[in-house]
């Protein structure tokens, strides 16, 4: 047996094993929308990965597609133990969208938020049975606005987004609320409101119990990409920002000359922030401070409440480390902790999860309706108050064709 096949019998057998034994039992696929076909595209790119949201038996999810032949944006639901998703809606109006993303606010209710015509909106939804209701929409600014992402815990509803300040953008806030049938904006901050030498781009936010709140942005002002955060007790006086990705004593291999340092240092970005509790954030992003095998997922955790964090920690195990990783995501409740991820380390991109054991990260599995033949990338995550894992993915059988956008349940 040569050396790949031993490597795809290990990660076949740690899959079967750690997907029985330490996360549960993942029920059938299923398709979120009808709406596929010979030239239909569906993407899940919104800041912070924040496609699909699981609360009080719901799972609800947005995402934009082309299926009208120009990119507009969807939700639909379903109950977390339904065969099927409702019949999905347009929230986006008649012009083109971009990067949908949503939070679940309770009693049946969700706020979506995406780029449109140069800004960015937010709609109030609100299920009742199999009937989906949407409210007015609302902009949170009248400038060039992009790449939204939304949280909410108890009764704190936030929305980030970057905003262009002329040459370069910025990284905005607001805590909203609901009014009838329509989000209204109640405040408006700046995560880092020094001059601006280079752009801040998508953020992701978590809002905290008790209106408290933590932002993480991808931020250029160095010449290269960090992954900063800041935080605020009241969502309108940040603290100083800090920087979560490790840059120290980073350098690259060795040359036929001399170790020689990354340039101006190494790359990170995609931040995504998911909240334990109300004391816990977790936090993880891309990092290329191994150049070579390109993007790894990296994390790192706050016990603070989102203050601070501590050190960096690789989440991909051995077996990914030559392989580039993308569009990674991460969710939690309470205990249970999970990240998601694609890459290609069994030829074609599969979806990776892997989940907090202790002090350190579990053996990554490939859940099987997430893997296999042509390629599934692009994952978001939810989990719900029961400690079951809701993921979608987008699926693409053939080489530059059509796509899918797939769901499956993972039981604890």
């Amino acid at each position: 047996m040569n050396q790949l096949c031993l490597r795809v019998f290990a990660i076949s057998w740690l899959a079967s094993s750690y997907a029985s034994a330490a996360n549960g039992s993942f029920d059938a696929a299923i398709d979120v929308t009808a709406a596929q076909g010979k030239h239909v595209f569906h993407h899940l790119e919104s800041a912070g990965r924040k496609n699909v949201v699981a609360q009080d038996g719901l799972v609800a999810v947005t995402w934009e597609d082309n299926r009208d032949g120009a990119p507009r944006c969807y939700f639909t639901a379903k109950t977390a133990s339904g065969a099927a998703f409702l019949k999905d809606v347009q929230i986006s109006g008649k012009d083109d969208c971009y990067e949908p993303s949503i939070t679940a606010l309770g009693a049946q209710k969700f706020a979506v938020a995406w780029e449109e015509n140069g800004r960015v909106l937010v709609r109030l939804i609100a299920l009742s049975g199999e009937n989906i209701a949407q409210g007015e929409a609302t902009a949170l600014s009248d400038k060039e606005s992009s790449q939204a992402s939304l949280g909410s815990e108890g009764d704190s509803l936030y929305a980030a987004w970057a905003e262009k300040e002329g040459h370069y953008s910025r990284i905005h806030i607001a805590r909203l609320a609901a009014n009838k049938s329509e989000l209204q904006i109640n405040q408006r901050a700046l995560p880092d409101a020094t001059p601006l030498k280079d752009d801040q781009l998508y953020p992701s936010i978590a809002p905290g119990p008790n209106g408290e709140v933590a932002v993480a942005w991808e931020d250029r002002r160095n010449g290269h990409t960090l992954i900063l955060h800041a935080f605020s007790s009241d969502g309108k006086k940040f603290e100083p920002w800090h920087q979560v990705n490790e840059t120290q004593n980073v350098v690259a291999p060795a040359t036929t000359s001399s170790n020689r340092t990354l340039g101006r240092g190494p790359g990170a970005m995609r931040a995504a922030l998911a909240r334990r509790d109300d004391k816990r954030l977790t936090i993880t992003w891309l990092d290329k401070r191994d150049f070579l095998s390109g993007y790894d997922v990296y994390a790192a955790f706050s016990d603070n409440g989102g203050r601070t964090f501590g050190p960096n920690q690789k989440v991909q195990d051995s077996f990914g480390d030559t392989f580039a990783q993308w569009h990674t995501a991460i969710a939690a409740h309470g205990d249970r902790l999970v990240a998601a991820w694609d890459d290609d380390r069994d030829g074609t991109a599969d979806v990776w999860i892997s989940w907090q054991e202790g002090n350190a990260w579990a053996d990554n599995i490939a859940p099987k309706p997430a893997s296999g033949p042509g390629a599934q990338s692009d994952p978001s995550i939810a989990i719900d108050e029961h400690g079951d894992l809701h993921l979608i993915w987008v699926d693409r059988q053939e080489t530059d064709g059509p796509t899918r956008l797939r769901y499956v349940r993972g039981q604890k």
